[in-house]
């Protein structure tokens, strides 16, 4: 025979989703019971309120349990806030555990921590501040003053490139075989201006065919360069709207099969026209203000001395004086009659002598068409021996 049982069911029915909260309230804090003053507006985070304050007090931490205001004789621990319950006595662990969410953005007028440490998505600290000192791996600053900073040189290796290359990310590169060129392709975009770029080995390089933008080679502009067994340096011109093209700073030989020598500068090159009685001169120097002039006198027929400032050179012996003739001689006979002959010019030698009272350096220079002495011009190039021999200070 069967048996039939009467149960009561209950079930809770699933009601909508509810309106969305409001955001609590920020903690501010800890601040030095000190530092705030009387009628200072103290809250405990209540519904509606912004704020959970927490105060510094005898070296201990407390958070307000009952919003209220600052008076002389409220202070934590005190008569008065005890029987109010006014602050809770509390600590830096127990605030952050229990009463701060975490993930909260929270704005803290006076922070005193022991290290800070931030982590990117994969767990690496990225700045760190710690024992006195603050380590920041990335970042952009803007608006800062740095002083008594130690500036450590960024360096960047070279990149082998064996075929053709597009230098987008790499500064400083050189070519596996100095036997054949590669193509560089440079950047052309404004993001290029004031960037310097280093190539060693042989390449060629191809500007773009818009003849807007070029190459700047030993002052002209050019749409493609080779560069063999070189070392090549180039920056980038252009303002911070518009690119103009690539100056090649310097080119200096690299791994060559035989001695390439080295540059001898020129301090001073001129031009000299003698007649029957004096002289005409016309000079370029590079030099600066203060430092002393060149002068040419006529001597005697055929006879100039040049005249060079003894602050330009170490001793006489690392002047390097190139003359050679200009025009015509004066007072000699030639192919087309008198005067026409041709100028022979010739460095007689080199003595410290007296120049309108200065002492300076006497360069003797004879011009001449056959063996008798006839005036006539020259021009005159001096180079300074002394960088060769380390004697250029």
């Amino acid at each position: 025979m069967g048996v039939k049982k009467t149960c009561v069911v209950k079930f809770i029915r699933k009601g909508d989703t509810g309106a969305k909260g409001e955001q609590g309230a920020v903690l501010r804090g800890p601040q030095a019971w000190a530092d705030c003053a009387v009628g200072y507006a103290f809250k405990q985070g209540a519904p509606g309120e912004a704020w959970l304050d927490v105060v510094l007090y005898n070296d201990y931490y407390y958070y307000c349990k009952k919003s209220h205001v600052k008076t002389s004789s409220n202070y934590p621990g005190s008569t008065t806030a005890e029987n109010q319950g006014l602050w809770q006595l509390g600590d830096s662990i127990g605030l952050v555990a229990t009463r701060i969410l975490l993930a909260q953005y929270a704005l803290v007028k006076n922070l005193g921590v022991e290290a800070i440490d931030m982590r990117d998505s994969g767990g690496n600290i990225i700045f760190q501040a710690k024992d006195g000192n603050v380590t920041c791996k990335t970042g952009t600053f803007d608006g800062i003053t740095v002083t008594d900073a130690l500036i450590k040189r960024q360096r960047n290796p070279f990149t082998q490139i064996s075929g053709s290359f597009t230098a987008l990310d790499d500064d400083t590169m050189h070519t596996q075989y100095l036997s054949s060129h590669v193509y560089v392709t440079l950047g052309w975009d404004v993001k290029q201006s004031g960037r310097r770029i280093t190539v060693l080995g042989s390449a060629t390089f191809q500007a773009p065919a818009d003849s807007t933008q070029h190459y700047y080679l030993d002052g002209k502009e050019v749409q493609t360069f080779l560069s063999t067994r070189e070392m090549t340096e180039l920056v980038g011109w252009g303002t911070a709207s518009k690119f103009y093209g690539w100056v090649v700073v310097e080119r200096h030989a690299f791994r060559t099969a035989y001695f390439q020598g080295r540059e001898l500068n020129t301090v001073a090159y001129g031009i000299v026209q003698g007649t029957n009685s004096g002289v005409s001169f016309v000079q370029k120097r590079i030099g600066y203000s203060g430092d002393g002039d060149i002068y040419v006198t006529r001597y005697a027929t055929g006879v100039y001395f040049l005249w060079v400032p003894l602050g330009w050179f170490y001793s006489a012996n690392y002047i390097h004086c190139m003359v050679c003739g200009r025009g015509n001689n004066k007072g000699s006979g030639g192919s087309s009659g008198e005067g026409t002959g041709p100028v022979y010019a010739q460095v007689y030698g080199v003595i410290t002598a007296a120049y309108n009272g200065t002492n300076m350096y006497r360069i003797e220079i004879h011009v001449a068409d056959d063996s008798s002495e006839n005036d006539g011009g020259f021009f005159f190039e001096l180079k300074n021996l002394g960088a060769w021999d380390d004697q250029s200070s």
